[in-house]
């Protein structure tokens, strides 16, 4: 049974425009004439009953770049290029707005392309926020080219809001850089002062400095630099941070000062990680035979090679510092235990 004051098929429509900020149009191709619904009518800034719809006046309202012949159009809806476009109409009043057409093409009976019907819905506000973003991005770009730092955004929380470039060289998912928890991308020797300056700055609302440790997607470790600072509304509360990062040359130390590992640290790391001979030698770039003579004796084998395979441990989570006592301890990250041995 039909309802009661149900609205009529072109009330409906009209309430569908006014929700959508849409309008309907229809041009034939052959007559060249044109038909406005009320809602592009409003789109437009015109008055329905003082003004009919004419082509040369819809073209006079488009932004003169934007333009298109009629032949133009004709080419466009035969190719399928014409069935989503983007165009600038500047309105009686002055005001300029985007609108997105999508177009669907009629034929007649003898194949012959007669009429295009469309729907075009004002983009205005997305096309701004787009322009901005390409703006922030050209800007950040030749801020990057002049100081050879990262700028990035964060929310109040700390959370970063500018993914790319962290997925980019991290290789992490966006799944796995939303887990604050683990920071897995961290190095474990830096999580505990890393999560220590996020909730200092956030309790102070003030800018701050931190070194920290990034694994690369290769599983390296590069330390950045970085300067952030709030972003606070008039009452003082956290809008956002914003951050600048660059990356510095790790200090390499001489070979006066590097940690002499011997042959039981070796061979002590890869049984922790239950690693052969052969993956050792995979992973590290060192021949099979100059680890076997390491595990036997490091100081008859190149201390460059003996780095290499540190470097090899640490990237599988097995890392070497000295006590203040002058030992080598080992630590094995996943495990969270270590061992110490004497130098």
């Amino acid at each position: 049974m039909p309802l009661r004051n149900a609205k009529s098929a072109e009330k409906r429509i009209e309430l569908l425009e006014s929700l959508l900020n849409a309008g309907i149009w229809t041009y034939d191709l052959q007559t060249r004439e044109i038909s406005w619904s009320a809602g592009l009518y409003r789109l437009l800034g015109l008055d329905p009953n003082a003004i009919a719809p004419d082509v040369q006046l819809y073209e006079s309202l488009l932004h003169p770049d934007d333009r298109l012949s009629h032949e133009e159009i004709v080419a466009r809806a035969r190719g399928g290029t014409l069935a989503v476009r983007r165009f600038r109409i500047i309105r009686p009043d002055g005001r300029m707005i985007w609108l997105e057409s999508r177009t669907e093409t009629q034929y007649d009976r003898e194949g012959r392309l007669g009429a295009l019907h469309g729907v075009v819905q004002e983009v205005t506000e997305h096309e701004n926020l787009r322009v901005d973003y390409s703006r922030i991005a050209s800007s950040n770009s030749s801020m990057r080219k002049i100081t050879g730092a990262d700028f990035w955004r964060a929310d109040p929380t700390g959370r970063l809001l500018d993914l790319s470039n962290w997925m980019r060289f991290t290789g992490e998912s966006a799944d796995q850089l939303k887990d604050y928890d683990t920071l897995s991308a961290v190095h474990p020797e830096d999580r505990d002062r890393f999560r220590q300056a996020w909730e200092s700055a956030i309790r102070l609302r003030d800018r701050f400095e931190l070194s920290v440790r990034v694994r690369r997607y290769d599983g390296v470790y590069q330390r950045f630099e970085n300067k952030i600072v709030p972003v606070l509304d008039p009452d003082g509360m956290i809008l956002e941070w914003h951050g600048m990062s660059w990356m510095t040359a790790e200090p390499r130390p001489s070979r006066q000062e590097r940690i002499m590992l011997q042959s039981a640290h070796l061979r002590a790391a890869r049984a922790m990680l239950n690693m052969t001979g052969q993956q050792l030698a995979s992973i590290s770039g060192v021949s099979f035979s100059t680890i076997r003579r390491a595990e036997l004796d490091t100081t008859g084998v190149k201390a460059e090679s003996v780095d290499r395979v540190r470097e090899a441990f640490e990237r599988q989570g097995v890392y070497f510092t000295l006590t203040p006592a002058g030992d080598v301890a080992m630590t094995f990250a996943a495990a969270g235990s270590s061992v110490a041995e004497p130098t």
